[in-house]
């Protein structure tokens, strides 16, 4: 037995299984312990459409607050993909897409040590991991530390970074980052080779 009412027209019912199957309005109580989370509405591979609760990240709240423009979010995007390619999380699983036995690890190694590279270059670009800003996007942006547990670890003249000080260098990293990605971007089209005059 169904638990919607019998409801005469077709196109109604439809309407009524898409609210069904929306989920809640809240996040229940247990979850709002944990990281600050937003109701998100997509659709799932079906069409229907879904509510759900999503984790609110450092960047994104940065970027809703206005502290943040979206082409930094891109960057600090880009940057948690290379680390994530470059296999520095330290809970990582195999790739169950791959055959077993199948070999190819050239190419996969090569994708490693070039997310690697670019990894290198970006932290480099902004003093190295032992200063602020390399430091905050490695830890923040790479391996996803709060801003708060970052700030905490660092100790500068025997106290604790405070938290608005860990923010002020988050945003100038987040723009430097972007400044990289676009002066690689720029260099790489200047290096490419001029087209073949046709015929």
């Amino acid at each position: 037995m169904s638990a919607l009412p019998i409801i005469p027209s077709h196109k109604t019912r439809r309407q009524a299984l898409k609210l069904e199957r929306l989920g809640p309005q809240m996040p229940p109580p247990e979850r709002l312990q944990h990281d600050p989370v937003t109701l998100v509405e997509e659709n799932d591979p079906e069409g229907w459409p879904v509510r759900h609760c999503r984790t609110v990240d450092t960047i994104g709240r940065l970027v809703r607050n206005g502290l943040v423009r979206s082409e930094w979010a891109v960057a600090a995007d880009r940057f948690r993909r290379d680390y994530r390619v470059a296999q520095f999380d330290p809970l990582c699983a195999n790739d169950l897409r791959r055959a077993r036995g199948a070999g190819g690890q050239g190419s996969i190694m090569d994708r490693v040590e070039d997310a690697r590279q670019r990894l290198f270059d970006a932290v480099a670009g902004m003093g190295g991991i032992s200063a602020p800003a390399g430091s905050i996007v490695w830890h923040v942006i790479g391996a996803e530390l709060t801003l708060k547990d970052w700030s905490l670890r660092q100790v500068w003249g025997g106290r604790p970074l405070r938290q608005e000080v860990a923010t002020g260098i988050l945003v100038a990293a987040l723009a430097a980052l972007d400044s990289h990605y676009h002066d690689r971007r720029r260099i790489a089209r200047a290096e490419r080779p001029a087209p073949a005059a046709g015929f």
